[in-house]
This record gives structure tokens, C-alpha cells and sequence, in this order.
């Protein structure tokens, strides 16, 4: 589709060729971007769980009509967050602050990685909540 649309001329062959390279090129510079160490999510969680210290790692079970961040306040010494509303960033837990070891807190509900920040994942019983000071 974007190639027949970049193509598209009644200009003659030199004007489509200019379209094509017009349209391409962002498209290649885009693409090489996320190959060449690009961004690519949160690590699976047993990735994030390989050689943990186990002060790294707090695991809890959800509760109707309580976020993850509710419950990790709840359960852990000590939280620091930053934000504001429901827009809450987990910087600190326990003492230990992100950028630490070139780690993070992440959270993972039923073993995927949260994509929300943790005042916004509402959880049911049964779920199981799990941070980790990863890479």
C-alpha cells in the first residue's frame, strides 16, 4: 500500500522514484532504529527473575477492588512513588532506588509484564502480583 500510494505519478518515472525514496527512506531509518538496540519491552519474567537477591523480588496475591500499587504499600516496608493521581511511578521499594545496578521495579501480574503504571492495575483474588528489581 505505501508503495503503490508513494508511487503513484502522472509525472513520469523520475517523480515516482523521488516518491518512492521519499516514502522508503523513513521507513528503512525507522526500521534499523529498532534493530540497532532499539527499545523492545520489559524482559519475560523469568529473565527478570535470573539471579535475583531475594530483598530484589516481592511477590503478593491481589485483593477485589485493590491496585497493585495499594497492595505493594501494603506489603513492603517502604514505597516511593512519583506522579501524580492515578499516575503513579514506583521508584523506590524499600530502600532501594531504581537506577541502582542499572535496575528497575517492574511488576508482573500472573507472570506478564504490567504495562500500566501499578495505581491503575486493579486486581482480583487469585491474582499473583510480582515485583522485581530488574535489568
Amino acid at each position: 500500500m505505501l508503495l503503490t500510494t508513494c508511487s503513484s505519478s502522472s509525472r513520469g518515472p523520475s517523480v515516482a522514484r523521488s516518491r518512492i525514496t521519499a516514502c522508503v527512506g523513513p521507513l528503512i531509518v525507522l526500521l534499523a532504529t529498532a534493530a540497532c538496540g532499539g527499545y523492545s519491552g520489559p524482559p519475560d519474567i523469568e529473565t527478570a527473575r535470573a539471579g535475583l537477591r531475594p530483598e530484589y523480588r516481592i511477590v503478593y496475591e491481589g485483593e477485589d477492588g485493590k491496585t497493585a500499587l495499594e497492595l505493594l504499600e501494603e506489603t513492603a516496608e517502604s514505597v516511593v512513588t512519583t506522579g501524580q493521581g492515578d499516575e503513579l511511578l514506583v521508584t523506590a521499594i524499600n530502600g532501594i532506588d531504581g537506577g541502582t545496578e542499572g535496575r528497575y521495579w517492574l511488576y508482573y501480574v500472573n507472570g506478564e509484564a504490567a504495562l500500566i503504571a501499578a495505581s491503575r492495575m486493579n486486581t482480583v483474588k487469585g491474582d499473583s502480583v510480582e515485583w522485581l528489581f530488574a535489568r
